[in-house]
């Protein structure tokens, strides 16, 4: 399994570009963050470069604001920014979002599908790739479209492109729905990207309800080869923190 840290939940002591540097020296493989407001895309070429680290993914530029339950015109100038962002930076795949509920969950289903196809047609031309991203809605992010996984695999499936798959967040899903292994080795190919935190409290991957280690394993017997990220907030020291996550899921 490739593993990526996602920079903006931890180090926040640390510049954000020494984080890159910080997250070689742990061992991680990429590493990953929210968006592109606020990046000095050159600062993150020089960052990654020399740490010798990929970029696994960032957020859609204002993804909050264009999520995919918006007007077409508004998610296209999200992808323009983003993906001129990421071709300078060295970055092809984006994290997008549903948005909040809007109207009939029927009705909203079919806007995202339609958005989404017009993003596979964009996403095509300009060789990147979207994950959308599932979210729960009894902790974080109430009113979210998005909670359920079985929803967003059936969406992935009605747009039907390689270009647009599903953000299987294990922390969000776990919330919502559990069945983690059940739901992701059957729909393994619809899976862009990977999320992971500790339940309760999305902190430590081994401070909590879930077994990782088995996840993980199930995951690679089903053929995953994408990146497991590490969105969490730790509870303790950082690097020792970081250290002890991989210590805990690589055999």
């Amino acid at each position: 399994m490739k593993y990526s840290l996602c920079l903006e939940m931890v180090f926040k002591d640390v510049d954000f570009y020494d984080r890159i540097a910080l997250a070689k020296e742990l061992g991680l493989d990429a590493i990953e963050f929210w968006g592109p407001e606020g990046k000095d895309a050159a600062k993150v070429v020089k960052a990654v470069g020399n740490a010798g680290l990929p970029i696994a993914c960032c957020t859609l530029a204002g993804s909050w604001k264009a999520p995919f339950n918006s007007e077409w015109d508004q998610i296209k100038e999200s992808l323009i920014a983003t993906t001129a962002f990421g071709k300078e930076c060295g970055c092809n795949k984006f994290i997008g979002l549903s948005g909040n509920v809007q109207c009939k969950a029927d009705a909203q289903k079919l806007v995202i599908c339609e958005n989404l196809k017009r993003a596979a047609e964009f996403c095509e031309k300009e060789d990147i790739h979207i994950a959308i991203e599932a979210l729960n809605t009894v902790s974080d992010h109430l009113g979210y479209y998005l909670d359920s996984s079985y929803i967003g695999f059936e969406i992935i499936k009605a747009v039907n492109s390689p270009r647009i798959k599903l953000l299987y967040d294990v922390y969000h899903m776990q919330l919502m729905e559990g069945n983690l292994v059940n739901n992701t080795v059957k729909n393994v190919n619809s899976i862009g990207h990977i999320h992971s935190a500790g339940v309760p409290g999305r902190h430590e991957l081994h401070i909590g309800e879930i077994n990782y280690p088995f996840l993980v394993g199930k995951l690679e017997e089903a053929g995953y080869n994408g990146y497991f990220g590490f969105e969490y907030s730790p509870t303790y020291d950082n690097k020792q923190s970081i250290a002890d996550i991989l210590k805990y899921l690589k055999p």
